[in-house]
């Protein structure tokens, strides 16, 4: 089974994936897949240590959020990655769509198919033949249009309204497809991973903080546990709240967390339990997507 994960260009996100790269923490079996959404140095450095390292994964042709596809005159413009075999040429089929996205030399193309309408416009094309896999949701009738090539494509983070409602879903069933075994002739299985699908510019400060880990339980479900703050009553004191998360995050570890499941990126987050200094949203955000990273890595290569 190949794993694709799903990730937005935000600077967090590239900075777990470099450095997992970095860290030879991937590996051939996990193809990330970046939707850009600035123009921008991390974007860059991250996608050379991608090509330095020769690690499969692919970039998003017409990106469909935020600005990066509105300026064709880049600051920070990518290499040439056309005639590299280890990298996928990905496009989204909506409404800007160009066959030309997904031009490549190797027969390694994916295209991501989220909207039943447009794809059967499609269905008859040359286009269906030609790319080898498509990452699709986990419904029949966008199935049966692509038949083999399906890759499923999921959100398995529920999204709630309100972050402090992670308190009422603390650990919940993550991953739908089986990431050990094939199932309905799907070849493949890709996720937003603790992200969500849903994509926002640009942040602010929540009345809550949720610290999300993945793990994998004893049967090789993949399961998502939840730590929320205590002090939700405004907005101030985003520090305390940090370490009512992460205390929570650390006592539930030394009873649940052992094996595969104790990453050395999530050892890295529980040490904060132990600190005074507030490492900021973003550094804890790279390391659970980082702990994500090295957690399927392991997966994949004890199912070989």
């Amino acid at each position: 089974m190949t794993y694709y994960p799903y990730l937005r260009g935000r600077m967090y996100d590239l900075l777990a994936l470099k450095e997992a790269c970095l860290a030879n923490e991937l590996g051939e079996n996990i193809v990330p897949i970046i939707e850009p959404v600035r123009d921008s140095k991390e974007l860059l450095d991250t996608v050379q240590t991608l090509v330095d390292h020769e690690q499969p994964f692919s970039i998003i042709a017409n990106p469909q959020v935020s600005v990066y596809g509105l300026n064709d005159t880049k600051l920070h413009p990518l290499p040439d990655l056309s005639k590299l075999v280890f990298f996928h040429p990905a496009a989204i089929l909506a409404p800007d769509f160009s066959s030309d996205f997904i031009q490549s030399d190797n027969n390694n193309s994916l295209l991501v198919a989220r909207n039943y309408q447009l794809l059967k416009a499609y269905q008859d094309t040359d286009l269906l033949k030609k790319v080898s896999g498509v990452l699709i949701p986990e419904e029949a009738r966008l199935h049966q249009l692509v038949k083999n090539k399906a890759i499923t494509l999921t959100d398995p983070l529920t999204f709630v309204p309100h972050v402090e409602d992670y308190a009422i879903i603390d650990d919940e069933f993550f991953q739908s497809a089986n990431w050990y075994q094939q199932i309905d002739n799907y070849h493949g299985f890709g996720d937003f991973s603790m992200v969500g699908s849903h994509y926002f510019d640009k942040g602010m400060p929540s009345r809550a903080i949720a610290l999300h880990v993945i793990y994998v339980t004893e049967d090789g479900t993949l399961r998502i546990h939840q730590f929320v703050s205590d002090s939700n009553e405004s907005m101030r004191g985003q520090k305390e709240k940090f370490f009512e998360a992460i205390k929570k995050l650390s006592n539930w570890a030394l009873e649940n967390i052992h094996g595969l499941n104790r990453t050395t990126a999530l050892e890295q987050l529980i040490e904060y339990a132990d600190q005074t200094k507030f490492p900021g949203l973003g550094i804890v955000k790279k390391l659970s997507l980082r702990h994500h990273f090295q957690l399927m890595s392991r997966l994949l290569e004890v199912n070989k």
